[in-house]
């Protein structure tokens, strides 16, 4: 039989149990030191330096941007530490023998200038260190090897202030190309009038697209460098196809576009009027004009930015375009 007395001392038992245990988690809390801190060891053993994303890079190469400032950074990643305490050096070399076989051929020292000509510095604090690369505007103007990836930059990692060089990421062959700020697609909304050639008579107006409505169901164009400040156009108009194009060059002092005929394109272009680059807003105002059998066409257009692939990532129009 359990009486008063006994319940009250299994209770005094069990209140003085779990009191030697809250003191047991106290003492334990006071004396330990940062959860975290078993997450700060080391646990690979040694540091190491390398390129990172290098078979992306190579397979995509990197574009210079005419109109972006002519320039891309290379990276050299630091692995193996939780936090980087101190500044880490790597040197390198440019290594033509790493384009052997690749079909690339090396760009000329004149082209280019690098922020160090043989080291990479991965900050205090980092783990990422930064090369930039800048191009000649003038040196590049009139290669036209530029114009697709034929030219490379093959570096090699040869010398570390780390542990060592990870093994087969210490080298990397850049492919490089120009394109200009102009290249894309855009959105396309215009209109156009037909008029009979010999009597002047207009025969037919229509439009193209809507101002209020950019989506998925409007025409796009593909607009593709042609060196510095020229594009050309995959369309005429409303037609599309490999028989329809034309140029537009961009004078960069006042934005002024010239539109020039594709000798390929069944339709001749002709300016009839301004036409103008909006850098603020990426917007082309277009006017011009071509004869096709009996009739001439006058066309007003815009064009306006709404994205492009460069190094295989898609930028859209609202992201890092100011303006937009």
């Amino acid at each position: 039989m359990v009486t008063v007395e006994n319940k009250s001392l299994n209770i005094m038992k069990i209140m003085k149990y779990k009191s030697c245990l809250l003191l047991m988690l106290l003492v334990l809390m006071a004396f330990s030191c940062d959860p975290y801190d078993d997450y700060k060891v080391d646990t690979v053993g040694f540091k190491a330096v390398y390129f990172p994303n290098k078979d992306f890079i190579e397979k995509t190469g990197r574009s210079i941007i005419s109109g972006e400032g002519l320039e891309f950074k290379i990276g050299a990643y630091i692995g193996g530490v939780k936090e980087n305490t101190q500044d880490e050096e790597v040197l390198f070399e440019i290594d033509e023998t790493l384009l052997d076989g690749t079909g690339y051929t090396l760009m000329p020292s004149n082209y280019y200038t690098l922020g160090n000509e043989n080291r990479i510095t991965i900050p205090k604090g980092e783990y990422l260190g930064l090369l930039p690369v800048k191009f000649d505007s003038l040196a590049i103007a009139n290669d036209e090897l530029f114009k697709d990836l034929n030219y490379a930059l093959p570096l090699r990692m040869v010398e570390s202030s780390v542990d060592s060089i990870l093994e087969g990421m210490g080298d990397i062959v850049i492919p490089v190309k120009l394109i200009n700020t102009y290249e894309g697609n855009f959105y396309q909304i215009g209109s156009v009038k037909e008029f009979f050639t010999v009597t002047k008579v207009l025969d037919t107006a229509y439009v193209y697209g809507d101002y209020g409505d950019l989506t998925s169901n409007i025409s796009i164009r593909n607009l593709s460098s042609i060196m510095m400040d020229t594009v050309k156009v995959d369309g005429v108009a409303n037609r599309t196809g490999d028989n329809y194009s034309m140029k537009l060059k961009v004078n960069p002092e006042d934005n002024s576009v010239t539109i020039i005929p594709d000798p390929s394109s069944d339709y001749q272009v002709e300016e009839n009027g301004f036409s103008l680059w909006d850098p603020v807003k990426r917007v082309f105002t277009l006017k011009y004009k071509y004869t096709y059998e009996d009739k001439d066409f006058e066309v007003e257009e815009t064009l306006t930015f709404r994205n492009r692939i460069r190094d295989g990532q898609n930028e859209w129009r609202w992201e890092g375009f100011e303006g937009n």
